[in-house]
């Protein structure tokens, strides 16, 4: 979102059953490709640089003073995650054959693709991709080849995550080993329902891996999304799940996703679970071994996901858009075509102390880029010194927006 994500996708989903239209669908998608803004299939860059937000001789230090520096690390570019040394990244990239891939940058923007033309994992997209703590393997998220609309590369994106099943591979990207296998629809009028998972994380001793699964496509919106988790072994050289179950369940509400593990038995999690609408997102910490849940914004006026937890002070960054310019039309649902905008913010663990950490958006702070700005997934350095995040730049109308995505490098001047 944006991330590109299956806010964009399920109205087109709902009028191709509904309607039995298999080229009413992909118009109506083609559609809200355009009008999304989603990274088109442009030629990477032969030679990725690392570009300055800010400019002029001093080192530009934001309009928090907990901010000593922003830098454009990749373009385009999307949901960044570290390596347990600090010292490289991940993230997603779409290629000259539309479809997404997961390329490792270290911080001075130099790529190498771990998954483009390889033949032990699928070649439609494939991203969203995290590190074990050991650094030994990478799981990401994979297209399978045969689905229900599948020439449509939009259903698939690693933000969305439809049609897809998680994967696992060696840091090199040489090896790669399936792990889960959900349920793929084949046709227009099969029963199956549209599946998919999307953003998986490790827990911090990397014994346990969830992740978010969409299982039901029937809920009046988005759909029906459940968080799941498994622990996570290697044996033999070989990574596998065990021990897979469904942990979170909304019981208001249709949407939650898994942010992070704020300790072993507390998730950091994001979804409509108020029951307010699913553009009303909150952030909510979630008790495995009681069932309890906190809401740590409840702000249902505002769309808050996107978040990430500090390693030492366990401090949260999110996405908002409660400075935004543009209110969103709730009774327009493609929210994509919608202009907005959207900071970083932070909080404490207990939702306490809020404050904006990023003004992309505000024209007299030093990083206003000019325009229209929003920020999407995000993650801390190991260290806590770095948060990596996703910059979308829109370049469309007053009424309609049309987002470039950018992996973004903020510099604390203390780590968090």
């Amino acid at each position: 979102m944006t991330r590109i994500s299956h806010r964009t996708i399920e109205p087109v989903l709902q009028f191709g059953i509904k309607r039995g239209s298999l080229a009413s669908a992909g118009l109506l998608l083609a559609f809200a490709v355009v009008s999304s803004g989603c990274p088109k299939a442009a030629r990477p860059p032969s030679r990725p640089s690392v570009t300055k937000v800010c400019s002029g001789p001093e080192r530009c230090r934001g309009r928090n003073p907990r901010v000593d520096d922003i830098t454009i690390l990749q373009q385009p570019g999307a949901r960044p995650h570290w390596a347990p040394d600090g010292r490289q990244l991940l993230y997603d990239r779409r290629g000259r054959d539309g479809y997404a891939d997961v390329l490792l940058t270290d911080l001075k923007g130099r790529t190498v693709n771990l998954t483009s033309g390889k033949r032990g994992i699928g070649q439609k997209n494939n991203g969203n991709a995290v590190f074990h703590p050991s650094g030994d393997y990478i799981v990401l998220v994979s297209e399978v080849s045969e689905h229900f609309g599948a020439r449509n590369k939009i259903y698939g994106d690693p933000g969305l995550g439809l049609f897809s099943n998680l994967w696992a591979m060696n840091r090199e990207g040489s090896k790669y080993w399936q792990l889960t296998d959900i349920p793929i629809r084949k046709h227009l009028f099969g029963k199956t329902p549209v599946m998919g998972v999307v953003n998986p994380h490790f827990s911090q001793d990397g014994s346990k891996l969830m992740w978010t699964e969409r299982y039901d496509g029937k809920s009046g919106g988005w759909g029906k999304w459940r968080i799941k988790m498994a622990s996570f072994v290697v044996a033999d050289g070989r990574p596998r799940l065990e021990n897979e179950r469904t942990v979170v369940v909304p019981k208001k509400g249709n949407y939650v996703t898994g942010m992070g593990f704020l300790d072993p038995d507390r998730l950091l999690v994001a979804g409509n679970l108020s029951g307010q609408h699913e553009w009303g997102m909150d952030q909510y910490v979630y008790d495995l071994r009681t069932g309890d849940l906190r809401n740590l914004t409840s702000t249902p006026d505002y769309w808050e996901e996107g978040s990430a937890i500090s390693p030492k002070s366990k401090r949260i960054v999110y996405m908002t858009n409660r400075d935004s310019r543009y209110e969103l039309d709730r009774s327009n649902r493609n929210w994509s075509t919608q202009p907005m905008e959207r900071d970083y913010w932070l909080m404490t663990r207990d939702g306490e102390d809020k404050e904006r950490l990023t003004y992309f958006n505000e024209p007299s702070a030093p990083e206003f880029l000019g325009g229209r700005t929003i920020v999407a997934a995000c993650e801390f350095s190991p260290d806590g010194r770095y948060l990596a995040g996703t910059l979308g730049i829109d370049h469309g109308t007053g009424k309609q927006r049309q987002m470039t995505l950018k992996v973004v490098l903020i510099r604390l001047k203390e780590a968090l």
